[in-house]
């Protein structure tokens, strides 16, 4: 859930351009025309080269670890908390539902480590607090369609529940400030902060859908809108080469609508008061469609337009 994104100076733009052995790995890929034998050699090479970068820097395999740690400690306790307001199956089927998705997101980090580095390649020494609140994000967005949007709203469950969900929302507002501050950009930390908003609005949105306070083709919109720019700059990548990925004003604005929008149904769900009104909510919803589908057609248009300049690299494009 964005208001601001990370910026790093001029002298920091190189650092987020596709690192060497990426490119190597994708090019041999594309040799071998995206065979089985190519798959598996580039997983198994990146693999190797997530085992040498934890052995190189301990303290920061470490440092991730007791990230991973506070993570999973948070976790459990959200869901043996909701054990006190639920039936034990229905606790009990949260936590079959967000373990695999913590083990995911602990995978996923532990063997990205080594883009936990400065502006010029170097690495840091822990996985930097900017980072850790992203993956804490990540990692608990699940948490917010069970067990916290199902639950009765009791006296005590739904200020708790509500509680927890603004701590995930401002932890995006955190991290962007400590990095800000501190100057702690990494390639790392800019992948991991997209994954943990998309997460949390997902989960967000379709908890609200299963709690029946927003309409099923908005949960559509918002469901597919970054999973079809993800899968079209995947395609765009292998077939012509790395895009060029940078946040927009329509991108902003629509994730930052999208959020105020669906967090404040979300308060409202969990806890009980006359604002928003019902018009409201329905006129929100309204702006959402128009603006989504704005950014839709928007990152559409644009997809086309760097396909076009990729393709005829004389043409005098303006």
């Amino acid at each position: 859930m964005k208001i601001s994104e990370h910026k790093p100076g001029a002298g920091e733009a190189s650092h987020y351009a596709v690192s060497a052995f990426t490119r190597e790995l994708i090019d041999e890929v594309t040799r071998d025309h995206y065979s089985l034998r190519a798959w598996q050699t580039l997983l198994s090479r990146s693999w190797a080269r997530s085992l040498e970068d934890m052995r190189k820097s301990p303290a920061r395999t470490r440092s991730f670890w007791s990230w991973a740690a506070v993570v999973a400690a948070t976790g459990v306790g959200i869901i043996l908390l909701a054990l006190r307001f639920q039936t034990a199956e229905r606790a009990l089927t949260a936590l079959v539902l967000w373990l695999p998705w913590y083990a995911g997101a602990v995978f996923f980090l532990l063997t990205h480590l080594g883009m936990v580095d400065d502006s010029h390649g170097m690495p840091h020494q822990s996985l930097l607090l900017p980072n850790g609140l992203s993956f804490f994000r990540l990692a608990l967005a699940p948490l917010v369609l069970w067990p916290c949007l199902q639950v009765p709203v009791y006296p005590v469950a739904g200020p708790i529940f509500a509680l927890f969900l603004a701590g995930l929302s401002l932890s995006d507002l955190l991290d962007g400030w400590v990095a800000r501050r501190q100057k702690l950009y990494t390639r790392m930390g800019r992948m991991l902060d997209f994954l943990a908003d998309l997460a949390l609005l997902t989960f967000l949105a379709i908890g609200l859908y299963l709690a029946g306070v927003i309409p099923g083709p908005l949960l559509l919109l918002l469901v597919v809108r970054y999973p079809i720019l993800l899968i079209g700059v995947l395609v765009m990548y292998f077939a012509r080469g790395p895009a060029p990925l940078r946040p927009t004003f329509i991108g902003r604005a629509t994730t930052f609508a999208t959020s105020v929008v669906l967090l404040v149904i979300a308060f409202k769900t969990l806890l009980p008061t006359s604002w928003p009104t019902p018009l409201w909510i329905e006129w929100s919803v309204r702006f959402l469609y128009i603006l989504i589908g704005v950014n839709i057609l928007y990152l559409i248009n644009r997809g086309a337009a760097w396909t076009s300049r990729r393709e005829n690299p004389n043409s005098n494009t303006g």
